[in-house]
Parts: C-alpha cells; structure tokens; sequence
C-alpha cells in the first residue's frame, strides 16, 4: 500500500526540513567565520584565527575538509545500520526520531562558539560541533530517503514523491537565501546587532526544520507499509552485494560524471558571466534566479515526461543538454548576439538538466534498491542510498579540489582572468559529462522495469 496524497506531502516536509536545517552550516558556515558577514552590509566579530597553518590551510579549510569528509563515510554506515535497526518504531523512522533533535541543535550550535573573540578553545568547539551535525545530519538524511523504496508501491508513486521533495528543497532554499532580507528587517525595525539577528534567524530555522523533519519521522507509521525485515550479515557483504549490482554501476558512474561536470559549471558560474561575456556581477544574481524558478517551473513537466519515455531517455536528453550548454558556453562572448541574450540561453540550457538531476536520482536509486530486494529477498535501501551518497559526495568533493587548481591558470599575475584559461574548464568539465552520457548506456531500464513488475 502506498501513501496517500496528504501522506505523500508529509513525507516531502521531512525534505524541506533537511535542506533549511544543512543550510546554515553548509551555506552560511565560510560567510560567518571567514568573510565574517554578507558583503559590507552585515559584519559578524571574528571567533577563529585567519592565519594559514603551515602556509597552506586555514581552520575554517581543515574543519570545512574534515567533517565533508566524514559526512561522506558517515552517509555509507548510516545506510547500513538503517537496514540493520531493529528499532520497535521502524528501522528507518526509528533512527530518523532519535536524529532529529540533535540535527536541528548542531545545527545552530555551530554558530554560538562559547568565547567572545578569537580563542583556540572556538575551533575546537566549532570542529566537535559540525563533525556531530554532518553524523546526524547522515543519520536522518539515509533513511529518510531509504523510505522511498518502501513508501512507493509504484514507479508512478515513487516520481510524484520525488517531485514533491525537489519543490520542497527549492522552497527551503528560497527561505534561507532570504537570511540578508529577514536581518535587514531585525535591525531596521527593532535595533538588533547583525550578529543577534543573525543568530535570531538560525533559531527560527532550526526549530521549523525540526518540525517539519518530526512529520515523517513521528506522523508516518512505517511499518504500514512495509514488510522488509532487518538485513543480516556483515557490512562488507551488504557494501559487495550493491556494488556487484550490475544496473546500479553504471548509473552511479554516470550520476558522478554528471555532478562533477555540473559542479565545474557552479563553481565558475560567475567567472563566465563576468569574464567570457563581459556582464556585470550583479547580472550573476539575475541567472542563478532565473535558474531556480526555471527549476522549479520544471519539476513537474519532466515527471510528466518521464511517464512518456521513460528515465533512461529523459537522462540522456539532460545529458545531451549539459553537454549542449558547456560547448556553447565555451564560446561565449564570441556570438553575434548580446551578452545578455548569451547569458539567457545559456541559463534555460543548464536549468534543463538541473531539474532532472533533482527529480529522477533519489527515484532511479529507490527503483534499483526494490528490483534488488524482489531479486534476493534482502531490502538493502539505506545501503543503495548510502553508496550513492558515498560516490556523490566523492565526486563532488573531487570536483571542489580539481577546479581551483584548473582555473588557476586562468589566472593573470594582475588578478584579472585569462579567457582560455576559463574555457579550458567548461572542456574539462564537457569531457567529465560526455563520459557519464556513455555510461548510461550501461543502464538497462527495461531489465529494472521487469523486476519492478514481478510479484512478491
């Protein structure tokens, strides 16, 4: 039996929880402890030294370096001690009940270090704090998606609820970016210092996304509509028996390529604009606007696509328009039309494929994960989504690390930016997705579909 229409919704609360809760120690965490404020309209005091260690590192790099790397082991491990719970509420609301309150707490203990000024005693508070975030950050995160292979008693089912968290993840990241507005407002209207309002903010988020992450974790009565029992057996066998899955390999190759090309595109969005076509950086914001509306206006139309021609193909034609995008923008600067009007058609090209990539992923994941239980009798969900996080994350962390290091030789010794050096990125990043386009033929859907259509 799968959800209803108001469980479906409530079931994509969870989501929106998720994303308002990791935003201000993913989005906010460089601004409040390394820029130390939005721009020169918010300034926050410093509480960590900016000094280099052995020349190369700062703190805030090492605490960012180490706790993404933990989140990335902590996301496999979740998923296998998720399949593995023998909790009496559910083996995957049971730890997402037990994670949520301390989720949301981290969350905001990140940014209240306990002394005022600069002190070792903050780093050592602030490393502790956002190593147990990204934990329960992961221990939430994989079960709760894990239940998608389990809430979903259909392919049609599974891409409505899909849809329904990547609205609720562009509505929960509308929220936060409007943190500068909402500040403004506390100082203009009741006199508070940036740093009180800025604290005051996170504290509304915190307990909003701990709400709306209790929905699914309390409301939601998992053993209603789910029979699996907990896995037996050792961590490596689980960890082998996805891995050696013949149709989840070269999807998960060609979901890694498509991030780490897409990360390239991110991370240089503004060098392009600037740089290749000459436009102002406050045109940078109009873009990254007219993508997330352009997302979200998409989200729907591509589920109802996807019924049409199936995943496979509506992955191939995201790819195709990646790869579209990165070609074109290589010569950028160099059309006989505006730069704006350059801009513009580059942004629909790279809005396209960030929607499916937001839609289809968590449900092709959920679809392997049930095709695998309906071939061996073992539902290994958490452990599906765990790997794909593992991978994910590698990938995009391999991407953060590859990128400096490429455009640096974009770079001119006078701080301006060498224009080959920029289009030798967006080559890079064009070969990284043409590869996960020929990876994706290794999927075979229809072989997924058939298992997915077997009785029980």
């Amino acid at each position: 039996m799968g959800l209803s229409a108001r469980k479906k919704g409530m079931y994509a609360l969870g989501q929106f929880g998720l994303v308002l809760s990791a935003y201000g120690a993913g989005k906010l965490f460089v601004a409040f402890y390394v820029n130390r404020g939005f721009s020169d309209t918010f300034i926050f005091p410093e509480f960590i030294s900016q000094n280099y260690l052995l020349g190369l590192f700062t703190i805030a790099g090492l605490i960012l370096a180490l706790t993404r790397l933990v989140d990335a082991a902590v996301g496999l491990f979740s998923g296998f001690f998720s399949d593995r719970s023998r909790l009496k509420k559910g083996r995957r609301t049971g730890i997402m009940s037990l994670s949520v309150v301390p989720l949301a707490f981290f969350s905001l203990l990140v940014f209240f270090p306990p002394i005022s000024g600069v002190s070792s005693i903050n780093s050592i508070f602030l490393l502790v704090c956002m190593l147990l975030f990204y934990v329960f950050l992961s221990l939430y995160t994989i079960p709760y998606l894990a239940l998608l292979s389990e809430y979903g008693n259909s392919s049609r089912d599974r891409m409505k609820i899909s849809a329904l968290m990547a609205c609720a993840t562009a509505f929960a990241s509308l929220l936060g970016d409007r943190i500068t507005w909402l500040m403004d407002l506390c100082s203009s209207r009741y006199g508070f210092s940036d740093l009180l309002s800025f604290r005051l903010i996170l504290v509304i988020y915190a307990i909003v996304s701990c709400l709306c992450m209790m929905v699914p974790a309390f409301l939601l009565n998992e053993r209603k509509y789910t029979k699996a029992e907990p896995v037996t057996g050792s961590f490596s066998a689980a960890f082998g028996a996805v891995i050696k899955d013949s149709c989840f390999r070269p999807y998960l190759l060609a979901d890694v390529m498509y991030r780490i090309a897409f990360a390239f595109a991110t991370a240089g969005f503004s060098y392009y604009v600037t740089g290749l076509l000459g436009l102002p950086l406050s045109v940078t914001v109009f873009y990254l606007l007219f993508i997330f509306f352009a997302n979200l206006v998409l989200y729907f139309p591509v589920y109802f696509i996807v019924r049409r021609i199936g995943k496979r193909k509506m992955l191939f034609i995201a790819f195709l328009m990646l790869m579209a995008f990165l070609t074109a923008a290589v010569f950028a600067g160099k059309y006989p039309v505006s730069p704006f009007i350059q801009g513009t058609i580059l942004s629909i090209l790279v809005a396209i494929p960030a929607s499916v990539f937001t839609v289809l992923p968590n449900v092709i994941v959920a679809e392997l994960a049930v095709a695998s239980e309906k071939k061996s009798g073992v539902q290994r969900g958490g452990m599906y989504f765990g790997v794909h996080s593992l991978i994910i994350k590698s990938g995009q962390m391999f991407a953060t690390l590859l990128f400096p290091t490429v455009i640096s030789f974009g770079i001119k010794p006078t701080g301006g930016v060498n224009r080959m050096g920029l289009r030798v990125t967006l080559i890079i990043a064009a070969v990284f997705s043409f590869v996960g386009f020929l990876a994706l033929f290794g999927y075979r859907e229809k072989e997924v579909a058939a298992l997915l259509e077997k009785k029980d």
